[in-house]
């Protein structure tokens, strides 16, 4: 089956003119992931450092907040582009706000749970009428641009944010959750003065059955979301291996945010004039093969790491694949979907990601605790490197299928134009 929503380098275009609406996004990103990035690459950090619990544990009510915002997702998506993206943003940061502060009240890991599943509901109603916004906004030839300075804000949030929440943690993990609350609250105020109305479709096609039943019929979606199961797995995989592998080598706790941040910042420098090289040269499903083969490739190379360096080195190369892997995701999504139904078909990949985030962080984690101080040291790494490998191949070929049937189709329309 072939993936639609492909684009050739003549559809790259550079546009340097920003609207209103898009800046007030692009601020509302920058001030969420600087909240967001605060608290949640700490809490695997706090949980097994701190408190001291299982890997398999933490990932578990980690997987909670994913399943709640990637699960819910496409019921919130369908209601944003029925209510507008404005009102739906405002709505799930409020309930981020909530579950962010629960984290620093609660002292259990049955609390733990339900702030993150309070949290995970927040995202699960802003994060499709973000997308949806920025589609909206976006013309059909930028997507793929604007996508990526939408990570970069994320990835300059990802810098900031556990520079701060590791300080913060020095002093008590409530002040950590108080902070990361704050920043979303800020957000919430932003949004109601910033961002524009932004109506979506009301027409019978946007009422739940309706809508299922289309994307239902759409296979080549359908596959698409089937591989991002598989993508998202090895995605979670970072907030699990940095601190399983530093626990490991007797690393400091703090070294951890170190290797976060150098990430963000190697992301933020390269991930925009990269991506327009590439889609200059190759089609978005072979930069996602790409992309995925280094995320997997950077899990085996993880089982040899021998220090911070080392360390260093392996996660500037999974964020390599994260680079090339998000943005494109994000724009073939979008394409797929017609301009009334933006937050819809990115809230059904939720779905997608919330199986692929439960299995990340539950079957890594599980692996990680088998492999601990015993003779299946090197199973986790290999065990994702070739699941990574795998789903690589599919992309790849499909990619390969996709050139064909375009060149065929070239081919007999010069030959219908000669005759």
């Amino acid at each position: 089956m072939l993936f639609r929503g492909l684009k050739t380098k003549k559809d790259v275009i550079v546009d340097r003119s920003i609207s209103p609406s898009l800046l007030a996004l692009y601020v509302d990103t920058l001030v969420m992931a600087i909240g967001f990035y605060m608290l949640v690459p700490i809490l695997s950090v706090y949980f097994i450092n701190h408190l001291g619990m299982s890997t398999a544990l933490a990932g578990s009510i980690i997987a909670v907040s994913g399943l709640a915002q990637n699960g819910l997702r496409f019921f919130c998506g369908i209601a944003a582009d029925r209510i507008g993206y404005k009102e739906t943003i405002m709505l799930g940061v409020g309930v981020r706000i909530v579950g962010f502060t629960l984290y620093g009240i609660v002292d259990h890991p049955a609390g733990y749970a339900v702030a993150a599943f309070i949290s995970g509901m927040g995202g699960a109603i802003f994060h499709p009428a973000s997308f949806g916004a920025y589609a909206r906004t976006a013309s059909e030839e930028m997507k793929t641009r604007i996508f990526s300075i939408r990570e970069t804000l994320s990835n300059v949030g990802f810098i900031l944010g556990p520079v701060i929440g590791m300080l913060l943690l020095r002093l008590d993990f409530s002040y950590v959750c108080f902070s990361s609350a704050f920043m979303f609250a800020l957000a919430f105020l932003l949004s109601w003065i910033l961002l524009p109305k932004m109506e979506g479709e009301r027409s019978k096609l946007q009422k739940l059955f309706p809508i299922v039943k289309k994307i239902c019929k759409d296979k080549s979606f359908l596959g698409f979301c089937l591989l991002i199961i598989g993508v998202w797995a090895l995605n979670v995989q970072l907030y699990l291996s940095v601190p399983v592998r530093a626990k490991v080598l007797h690393e400091n706790v703090d070294s951890v945010s170190f290797l976060y941040m150098a990430g963000a910042v190697f992301m933020v420098l390269l991930q925009i004039p990269l991506l327009r090289i590439l889609s200059t040269k190759l089609h978005q499903l072979h930069i996602m093969a790409l992309g995925t083969f280094i995320l997997g490739l950077s899990m085996l190379i993880f089982s040899i790491t021998g220090g911070l360096w080392s360390m260093l080195g392996t996660v500037l190369i999974f964020t390599l694949g994260q680079m090339l892997v998000v943005p494109t995701m994000n724009f073939l999504i979008s394409n797929y979907s017609d301009s009334h139904s933006f937050a819809t078909y990115f809230g059904f990949t939720g779905w997608s990601f919330a199986l692929g985030g439960f299995l990340g962080n539950t079957g890594g984690g599980y692996l990680h605790d088998l492999a601990i101080n015993s003779e299946y040291s090197l199973v986790p790494w290999i065990t994702l490197f070739l699941f990574g490998s795998f789903i690589s191949i599919i992309f790849y070929r499909k990619g390969n299928a996709r050139l064909h049937g375009k060149l065929e189709v070239e081919s007999k329309t010069v030959i219908e134009n000669e005759g």
